[in-house]
Formats: C-alpha cells, structure tokens, sequence
C-alpha cells in the first residue's frame, strides 16, 4: 500500500491523478474509492484534459460489491429503513414492550458501530443492563437477518475482507486510489492492507495511521483567506449572495464557486437565491420523506395524531377546513374537531380521521371487519391507491416495502407510527444539476473549487459531532493505535480531536476562501470561531446592489401616491384605516372574496330583521338549526334589541350589532365566534372603535339623558359578557382620547392621505409588499 500524506490542500489528490493517468494512458483499469458526493468532481477532474477510458469511481460501499460480485459472493441488501425495522423486531423479540422509532435508531446505530469494528455480539463488554440488552438485541438481530438471508452494509464490508484474507478474489482493476477521507476505520484499513497484496494500491490521508508509515509527505500550500464580519445573518446572507452574482457576471463558471454553511443555514440562504436569481443548488441528502409522494403520505399518516393546516389542505376533502385553521393559527385534534362541527363538516372530518386509521386502531372504518391475512397492509395499499399522486408513481414499490417492514413490528396506531419513521431512514438517490454547490462541511469533504464561502463561522456552527456513546462510555474504549494492533475487534475511542481537522480542511478548500460570520441573532450576541476567524476582522465590504428588491430602495416606488377619495367612512373604518391607511387603501381595489362563516352569516340575517319577530326567529331557526334552542333561551332580550342600529354623529356613523334603551341605561351588545372565551370575547370588542366610540359619544351627546352605557360582548351559544365589569358612567380619559383619535382619523382619512405603516399586521395583508415594491401590479 503507497500511502500519502499531507494536509488538505496540499495536492494530494492531484498526485494521484497523475498515477491514474499513467495506467489508463497503458489501457489499463482504474478504481478510483472516494466520499459518494466526491465522484462528480473526481470525473470533471479527470478529463479536464479529454476524454478519459478505463477509470471507474466508486464509493466504498460500491468496492465491497463489485469485489463480493466478482466470486458470486453477494446477497440480498437489507437497507438503512430494513435494518431500523428488524432491530425493532429483535426488541420485540426480546421481551421489550412495543418501543419507539427512535429506540429502535439508538440500537441500530450501536450495532452499526460494533460491526464497523469487527466487535461480534459476545464481544460487547457487560456494564450494566443496557450493555446485556444490547448484547441480546445484536444477537437476535443477526439471527433474524441470517433467518432472511440478508446482508447489511457492514456484512458486505466483512465479507469482502473475509474474501480478500483467503486470498479468493477475484480482481479486476489493475489499481485502486483511495483518496478524499479525513479517516479510515480499523476495518477499512485491514481491508485496504489485504487489497494490496493482489493489486497496487494508493491511498491519502491527512495523518498516517498508527502504525503506518508513509511512502511520501507533502507540504501544504499557500491559500488565500478573507475573514469578514457581518452585523446579522440576514446581512452576512445577503452580501454572500451579491459576491456570488458579481463572480458570476464577471466570467467565473457556477461549477468553480460554492457555498458551505451548517445546515441550519442552508434553507434560507436558497430561499434568498431566487430573489437574486441566483442558481444555487443544494446538496443535501433526501430522504422518502422529502419527495413529493413521500411528503404527502408522511402528512396524512400524522394527520390523525396531531392536524395542522398543512395536513388538512394535502387532502382536497378537508382543504376549507385547513383554510379555516389556517386563518385562525389553530392545530390539534381537539381544536380542528370543534371548528369542523362550527363549519358543518363534522361528517367529513370524522369520515377522514376513520379512514387514516389503520385496522386495530380505535375509530377505524376497518374496526368491525372480518380480519383478513394483512388488513394493515391492506389499508396501507387501499390507502397509497386513493392518492393519484403515488398510484403511478415509480417509488410507490418503495413506499409499500416500508409498510412491509412497519407491519413486522407493530399494528394499529403504533403501525403509522413506525411506517412514517421508516420514511425518514429511506434515503434516495440524488444528482444534483450543475450550478453553485450548497453544501455541508462533509459533503464538501474532497472537493475543491476556485472560491468558496464558508459562512457562520460561529463557536460550536461547525463540528464532526463527537460524543460519547449511550452504550459504552470513553473509559472501556480502546485508542486507534490499540485497535489496530488486536487481532479481534475493538471499539476505538471517539473524542480524538476530529474537529481541528474538519476547521483546517475547511479553510483549503478552494483557491480562494471567503470567511464570513454574523455578530448576533435574534437569540443574541455570537463568538466567532476562533480556527476560522481571526483576530478584529473588517466589516462587509460595499456591493453594488443584485436584486430588485434592493434597487428599489435607491428611487422605486414610494407611498404616498398624493389624494385618494376614500368614500364615507364607519368608525371601524377609520379604525382600519389609522392601522394602516395604506393597506386600507390597496384592500379596497384588490378584496379578497372570502366565504363568511357560518355564526357571521347569522349575525349578518339577525342585523337585517331590526326587530326579532317571532315569524324571523323561525326563518333563522329553519336557516341556522344550531342557534335555535340558543335563541329560544335568549328570545326575551333578542326581542328587545334594535337589530343592525347606526348610530350618528360628529360626522360619523358607527354600525352596531344590537342597541338596548331602559331610561337612562343604553346597552351595547357585539356578537363575537362560538366558543370564545370569557376574557377573549371582552378583549375582541375593546380592540374595536365602533362600540366603545358608541359610549363615549352618548355621554358626551346627551348628557344627563344617557347615565351609564353597559358593553356586552357575546358569543354565539354562549353568554354575553360584559366589559370591564361594570358600566361605563363617565367620559374615561381613554374614551375622550379616543374620540380625539377618530376626529383626527377622519381628518387624514377625508384628505385621502395613504401612508404605509409597517408592522406584524403586513402578516396578514392581502397586497403583501406593494407598498414596497418598484412598481405596482
């Protein structure tokens, strides 16, 4: 084995492509080993200068199986989902209660780890309870995958090795490199050793391995570093976007520039990119989970615990619902239940619910049935046929296998639950187009490009992930070197400083290197990396504007667009318009045709009676069924109020819902949703003008006529509430002031001023950022 070493950035790579080249130039065989997300730039690297025969990049995964191949040695693979499912059975079979996903995962992982190392299940070392579990659990899980004829990964990984140390391969390429890893694990190299025996073998690492002395050493190389700091990480996000845009205009090829970023970052930085048209293009591994079809049946197999509106508008059924939910920030079966039955679509909510539960779960529509061989399969097929979006579509195989494997350890509930767990472990296969790279920093691992943006460097932002294992602590783990020079199989120790590497490979990955990094977040201040960033770096250095957005702030657009006739205003009116005269404004020429529902239909038949005669109590009864024991109860003060009342004056009008006279006593009364409660339906009323205005200007009218106002607040089914407690007998500082406010509102308002006032209610504006933008329309 020829081993080179060097730090990153110090040509390794480079000069194993001149070993490459030499046998192809001969007609040779090359296999060339390297990180999955490395091989498209090993190809570009290879024919930079033509066309290029005979070399093969593959994974390490993929030289196990091309050397198992070679002696029909292979078997049937059990996958990631496959591995987590029959580690789940083996709990199962271990006498364990029905357990969760993600302790199947912790398990899964730990006999992962123990099999990369050559540790067999009597090796594990018995600490405690869970260590014996653990024992067991490997066992039984090796012989349930023996019962299948099945092979992990690690299986192909020993096998192979196993393959190699007989001395019964089969080989094809006349060499193999080995390049782009910042570590190789005791099997890897045992393997590699074994590999060199039969075929020449080139392998790069940064350090030599214990034990292993290297055939040549290179030296690093200069790189040239900027370190900026950005005040934010919106800014830092943005001037890294303009930088880009300005490297591509002057001539520099989307594949030479990247972008890593922890990967927290990375979905606000592609959403940012369409505003810059910009073509970044994310790295990332996908999951079922992230498809289309995966995403829809990942919405529908949690609808039934938790709905959101998200869930509710994936099923066309149930979309008025989510819309509904959607308005109103609400989740949660009990609160999306109540709004189905304050809509009408009770039937439909609950026929939904039915059918997303598999057989043995209470509520199901398969509850009563006869059983038959699989009916949790069968639900679960039954169930990706009804969707036109999975019947045809090829992963449909995929997503029915995970059901397969659910099905094995859990039925009912418990069954959706593993079947929407096992979606998340299947990872699909992903080529990303070419553009600008997106990428963490192990999926930049081994890859260069002529500039690159390492951004929020910030303490802790960027880590290889050490830490101790749930299972067997630091202290009964064995150094690498120790590892390497036993003949059985060890468990290496983890804390071995891997994030000094992973910083100092992360500075040379590119020709040129750009470090940027926010000084605080909305959580507060952050420290810089101190590996990254070094001492007092600049501020962000001036970019020209790169979107529209940002050339609209230098002479676009700007409210306001002079006199505006704004029609005869009501006080709610104003009320709207002091909020934002501008939104007021834009709303009126762009309404948004929303169906009301159902209680402000009544409320809207109730204002149009004035009076509740006897005869329109009927109508609404027969129009609305689900008031009519409601107003039979309330009849007498129905009876009594002056329906839809518009009450006049200083020049304004304001439109009531209810107005009750006794003598010197008015009572105001304002119908707010179902179900609202006590303390929300008083707080509805007083964030409104048009009542309080009401009481303030009878006192001030009518002095000595009017002696106290009462405001109610009333639900519909429910009681009315009255605010503040007590009735209102005096002109309060509050009410003066806001009568001052709605004269001097309606000052502005009968100018027709249209000023922008921006704040949390352009969350839920319907002409969003018109008032912002260059031009409208």
């Amino acid at each position: 084995m020829h081993l080179i070493v060097g730090p990153p950035a110090s040509g390794k790579t480079t000069r194993l492509l001149e070993v490459a080249q030499a046998y192809l130039r001969q007609r040779k065989r090359v296999w060339w080993v390297c990180l999955p997300a490395q091989k498209a730039y090993v190809y570009r690297r290879a024919t930079q200068e033509g066309a290029t025969l005979g070399l093969e990049v593959l994974s390490s995964q993929q030289l196990y199986y091309r050397l198992l191949a070679a002696s029909f040695g292979l078997k049937p693979i059990l996958t990631g989902p496959g591995r987590v499912a029959l580690v789940g059975e083996a709990l199962l079979s271990d006498g364990s209660p029905l357990l969760s996903p993600g302790e199947a995962r912790l398990f899964s992982r730990a006999i992962a780890e123990a099999k990369r190392n050559g540790v067999r299940p009597e090796e594990v070392p018995i600490l405690g309870p869970e260590t014996r579990r653990l024992r067991a659990v490997y066992a039984r899980y090796e012989e349930l995958k023996d019962h299948w004829g099945r092979w992990d990964y690690d299986d192909f990984r020993a096998g192979a090795l196993k393959l190699l140390q007989q001395g019964q391969a089969q080989l094809e390429p006349d060499l193999v490199v080995v390049d782009g890893f910042r570590e190789l694990s005791v099997q890897e190299l045992r393997l590699l050793q074994a590999l060199s025996r039969d075929v020449p073998l080139w392998v790069s690492l940064p350090e030599a391995p214990p034990g292993f002395v290297p055939d040549e050493v290179l030296g690093s190389r200069a790189i040239t570093t900027q370190v900026y700091r950005a005040q934010n990480p919106v800014s830092e996000a943005r001037w890294v976007l303009r930088s880009i845009k300005r490297d591509l205009a002057q001539g520099m090829k989307s594949l030479e520039v990247a972008v890593v970023a922890p990967e927290s970052r990375i979905p606000a930085i592609l959403t940012l990119a369409d505003e810059y048209g910009l073509p970044l293009i994310e790295h990332l591994p996908r999951t079922a989970a992230d498809t289309p079809e995966g995403r829809l049946l990942l919405e529908l197999l949690e609808l039934p615990d938790y709905p959101t509106p998200t869930r509710l508008l994936a099923v066309p059924d149930l979309a008025p619902l989510g819309r509904a939910a959607l308005e109103r920030s609400l989740v949660g079966l009990e609160a999306i239940s109540r709004l189905a039955a304050e809509l009408g679509m009770q039937a439909v909510w609950a026929a939904w619910l039915s059918r997303l539960r598999p057989p043995g779960e209470k509520g199901s529509v398969f509850e009563n049935q006869q059983p038959t061989l699989h009916p949790s399969l069968a639900w679960a097929e039954e169930l990706l046929d009804s969707l036109p979006e999975v019947r045809h579509s090829p992963r449909r195989a995929s997503l029915m296998e995970r059901a397969y494997e659910a099905h094995r350890i859990a039925l009912g509930p418990d069954f959706r639950h593993w079947w929407a767990a096992l979606l998340a472990e299947t990872y699909e296969p992903h080529r990303p187009p070419g553009g600008v790279a997106v990428l963490t920093p192990n999926l930049a691992s081994g890859q260069r490009w002529k500039k690159l943006y390492l951004i929020y460097a910030v303490e802790g932002a960027y880590s290889s992930g050490e830490q101790e294992d749930y299972f067997i602590p630091e202290e009964w783990r064995v150094s690498l070197e120790e590892a390497l020079g036993r003949a059985g199989g060890s468990l290496p120790k983890r804390f071995m400083g891997r994030d000094r590497l992973l910083l100092h490979e992360l500075k040379t990955r590119a020709d040129e290197v750009i470090v940027t990094y926010p000084e605080a977040s909305q959580e507060g201040p952050l420290e810089p990396e101190p590996i990254l960033v070094g001492p007092h770096p600049p501020y962000l250095p001036e970019l020209p504007p790169a979107s529209p957005l940002e050339l609209a702030q230098n002479g676009g657009y700007k409210a306001p667009l002079g006199q505006v006739n704004l029609g005869s205003p009501r006080v709610e009116n104003l009320r709207h318009y002091h909020e934002c005269g501008f939104q007021f404004w834009a709303q009126q020429l762009t309404p948004v045709e929303e169906e009301p529902l159902w209680w402000q239909q009544w409320v809207r038949e109730l204002r149009k009676a004035e009076k509740l005669v006897p005869a329109r109590l009927e109508a609404l009864a027969r129009q609305f069924p689900q008031t009519e024991g409601w107003m039979r109860r309330h009849q007498a003060l129905l009876s009594e109020l002056n329906l839809g009342f518009k009450l006049e004056g200083r020049g304004l009008e304001a439109r009531l819902d209810g107005v009750l006279r006794k003598g010197g006593e008015v009572h105001i009364y304002r119908f707010v949703a179902p179900e609202t409660h006590p303390e929300d339906a008083e707080q509805q009323v007083r964030n409104r003008w048009s009542e309080r205005w009401a009481a303030a200007h009878l006192l001030a009218a009518y002095p000595g006529r009017v002696q106290r106002v009462y405001l109610w607040a009333w639900p519909v089914l429910g009681e009315p509430v009255l605010l503040y407690g007590k009735p209102i007998e005096k002109l309060w500082n509050t009410l003066k002031a806001l009568l001052d406010r709605a004269q001097a509102t309606y000052a502005q308002y009968k100018a027709g001023v249209v000023e922008p006032n921006p704040g949390f209610r352009c969350r839920s504006c319907s002409v969003k950022d018109v008032c912002r933008e260059g031009r409208l329309g």
